[in-house]
């Protein structure tokens, strides 16, 4: 056993071998943006479990969890593989399906113990509760501590859509306003993605908060980066050109026939754009003022222009370094008509 340093933390033993850490490895879940956070040589091993939500691994020890980083994999000998299958396995053993009443809310609040948002990775858990509730399960994690199971009434699922935005927005470390249940398989998935429902508006609600939420922190760090060193020379992402460029904001957009995200992208600019439901094309006019041209689906324009998202950054990003030729311009014009 030694004494080292886990995401800035000390004075706490981690195991210096497999055998002795292995049985105290957890998966935790935190926001894609928590590895943005962390310096870089103390970078943990993670993995995108859910939109915007990351499963990172925690040595669970005695006073407080240390997440594990690539210096501890090394150590250890092992591939990051071993590790999540690891922490899963420990997590397994620990999850309870406790009785359930049809109509029962259940709310499981974390002492430092439990790991209870980590038990929605569990395989087969949530979707144990559809034989209690007679009706599939809706889970919501607004905190890292906090996990809510509740039976997929529609008013109930409303009301708690309601309370678990409001929750995480005043959350000191928050995970997610959006809910997951299963699908036929008994899969965990976001519910905006389990078909059609009286709720899917409150869900797609959800989605868009989640996302703006998580590229708002992403565009944060990037422009300290930029305000600190004029280019992106120092940012661990494979970008083609590490020069400077403009780090778009993503945004809500509701125009009535419900929530989505949107981004600019204008003629003459260089971008990291974040992906989006809508982008919009802007130009300037003879007059030097700026002027929409259309909106479009970010998916066609990733599909008319090849674009891929730069490596190395969640949530995701697209580098761009060019303006659409004007062919390309018309295709995706031609998409934005058809929606």
């Amino acid at each position: 056993m030694a004494v080292v340093t886990v995401c800035g933390v000390t004075d706490f033993e981690v195991p210096q071998n497999w055998a002795d850490a292995r049985p105290l490895l957890r998966p935790v879940l935190r926001p894609v943006t928590y590895r943005g956070t962390v310096p870089a040589a103390d970078q943990p091993l993670g993995r995108t479990v859910l939109p915007f939500v990351d499963e990172l691994v925690a040595v669970d020890l005695p006073d407080r969890r240390g997440i594990v980083n690539n210096d501890h994999r090394t150590a250890w000998g092992v591939s990051a593989d071993e590790v999540f299958e690891a922490a899963r396995a420990n997590l397994s053993a620990m999850a309870q399906l406790p009785d359930v009443e049809a109509g029962s809310v259940l709310h499981f609040v974390d002492d430092g113990d439990g790991y209870f948002t980590s038990w929605l990775l569990v395989p087969g858990w949530l979707a144990a509760f559809r034989a209690g509730y007679g009706r599939r399960p809706v889970a919501f994690a607004p905190d890292v501590d906090t996990l809510i199971v509740a039976p997929d009434d529609p008013e109930m699922i409303g009301s708690l859509f309601e309370m678990m935005e409001e929750q995480y927005g005043e959350a000191e470390r928050p995970l997610s306003p959006q809910a997951y249940t299963v699908d036929d398989e008994g899969r965990v998935v976001p519910f905006d993605q389990a078909g059609p429902h009286e709720q899917l508006p409150a869900a797609r609600r959800a989605r868009c908060g989640l996302a703006v939420t998580e590229y708002a922190a992403q565009t944060e760090w990037l422009n300290e980066i930029l305000e600190e060193d004029f280019d992106f020379e120092a940012l661990d992402a494979e970008l083609t050109d590490p020069a400077t460029a403009y780090v778009a904001a993503l945004m809500y957009y509701d125009p009535g026939d419900g929530p989505r995200t949107i981004t600019a992208w204008g003629e003459g600019v260089d971008y990291l754009l974040p992906e989006a439901d809508l982008v919009v094309f802007c130009d300037t006019d003879d007059n030097g003022e700026e002027r929409t041209l259309f909106d479009a689906p970010f998916h066609r324009v990733v599909e008319i222009l090849g674009l891929t998202p730069v490596p190395g950054l969640a949530p995701a990003r697209y580098e761009i370094r060019s303006w659409p030729e004007p062919e390309q311009l018309r295709r995706i014009e031609q998409a934005a008509a058809l929606g």
